[in-house]
């Protein structure tokens, strides 16, 4: 009564360990179709379910059951009706009686997704992945066309427009998008990787231009400059953390955006320098124009600017211990990352001290990662107020204090007294 890829379907998604189907007492009415699930052990062999299944197929599944059903291990109540026997019988969904010991009381009921609505979902699925191969291969030929006819007339730029080339080839050798913000659905990659090549081609050709213009002369057809306008934030600086420079430097203007990046301590660059006194602020556009350089021997890296302003009152510390308080502002950008990776050539310590939070925890990491790369004397801040020079002991004994109390970096500061110990070998 039942053929075989039925039997393949109920064995390997619903029955459960040491079931099995009786097939000599299947019985069908109607074309629906009764059959009753045995449990086996040394000892005993008993009736534990009925699974009530149609041999009919039609065509498209209801839009509902699409919705609600949406695994073969998913479990759904449904008021049986006319309607819910007629997608018994087309295959669409099972109904699972549970039986009590004495193989008669129903302990439950369930309705499971069936054959004819597995399939189906495996062929909608089937026919998406196809789509989905297929609007790659079309951007990869559209990336092609635009790599080879288009010639770079912006040398100053050279290096970063190379890197976001040698970006896009990695993505069509990878041959998938799924390592680009992969917590992107698919049509949202796929637009950002269009993207990237908009913004190669108009970066190679103008010297400046805004961001209607991207999209504009990528699609060339009306509404083209609007097609990356629903993503505009998040593709910026999703770009701008790939290519570790900001965008207004590869001739995006009008953004309306300047990143400030707060600091107290002595440095100085081609065009200007700072002293020892109030806090300073320079900007994101500064640090990818200027190669700037301390005096200072302690690089303090904190998350929030209240400590930066806190620091900054004690200038004869700041003096005497010869430190630079940076604060990366509860998020590390890519113009903190190049300003610290600027000076952390220069120090002989640098200190990090972040809230105790999720948050922090991340923060710390990060910039453990980049100022790791240099042969620097390395200091993590952790609860009570103490330091470690060992990134495991940091992480372990800042995640132990986030599960009792998280805390910001304000609540507790010390002062100059504690501020020295934490320098001090």
């Amino acid at each position: 009564m039942i053929n075989n890829v039925w039997k393949d379907y109920l064995y390997e998604y619903i029955l459960l360990k040491n079931e099995d189907l009786n097939l000599q007492e299947i019985s069908e009415n109607n074309g629906i179709i009764d059959i009753p699930v045995i449990k086996k052990t040394t000892r005993t062999r008993r009736t534990v379910a009925m699974l009530t299944v149609g041999n009919s197929n039609q065509n498209i599944p209801p839009s509902n059951l699409m919705k609600d059903i949406i695994s073969p291990k998913a479990k759904k109540q449904f008021e049986l009706t006319d309607e819910t026997y007629e997608w018994i019988r087309s295959g669409w969904i099972i109904r699972e009686y549970r039986l009590a010991k004495d193989e008669r009381t129903v302990k439950s009921v369930q309705y499971r997704m069936g054959l004819s609505l597995f399939q189906y979902k495996k062929q909608i699925e089937a026919e998406q992945e196809t789509k989905k191969e297929e609007s790659f291969l079309d951007w990869i030929d559209q990336w092609n066309k635009v790599k080879n006819s288009t010639s770079s007339s912006n040398l100053n730029r050279q290096e970063q427009v190379n890197k976001l080339k040698d970006i896009i080839d990695e993505i069509v050798t990878v041959g998938a998008v799924k390592h680009i913000s992969s917590t992107w659905r698919f049509q949202k990659q796929l637009l950002f990787i269009h993207f990237l090549v908009a913004f190669y081609q108009i970066s190679m050709v103008e010297h400046h231009f805004d961001w209607k213009q991207i999209g504009a002369r990528y699609y060339r057809k009306i509404g083209g400059s609007k097609e990356f306008d629903s993503y505009k934030k998040e593709f910026i600086v999703t770009l701008e953390e790939l290519l570790e420079y900001p965008l207004h430097l590869l001739g995006l203007s009008s953004l309306g955006t300047i990143t400030p990046i707060y600091f107290t301590g002595p440095m100085s660059g081609a065009s200007v320098a700072y002293k020892y006194g109030p806090v300073h602020a320079t900007t994101d556009l500064a640090v990818f124009t200027e190669e700037f350089q301390t005096d200072a021997e302690v690089l303090w890296l904190v998350e929030n600017r209240g400590i930066v302003t806190r620091m900054a009152y004690e200038k004869d510390f700041l003096i005497e211990s010869k430190s630079f308080v940076l604060g990366v502002d509860g998020q590390l950008r890519t113009s903190h990352r190049r300003l610290i990776e600027q000076l952390v050539s220069n120090v002989k310590k640098v200190i990090i001290w972040t809230d105790v939070d999720e948050a922090g925890l991340t923060i710390a990491k990060y910039v453990g990662e980049t100022v790791q790369k240099y042969k620097v004397i390395t200091k993590w801040v952790v609860p009570p107020l103490e330091v470690v020079q060992n990134v495991e002991e940091f992480q372990a004994q800042y995640e132990d204090a986030i599960k009792v109390q998280k805390k910001e970096q304000e609540q507790e500061i010390g002062g100059v007294e504690l501020w020295k110990k934490w320098i001090s070998p």
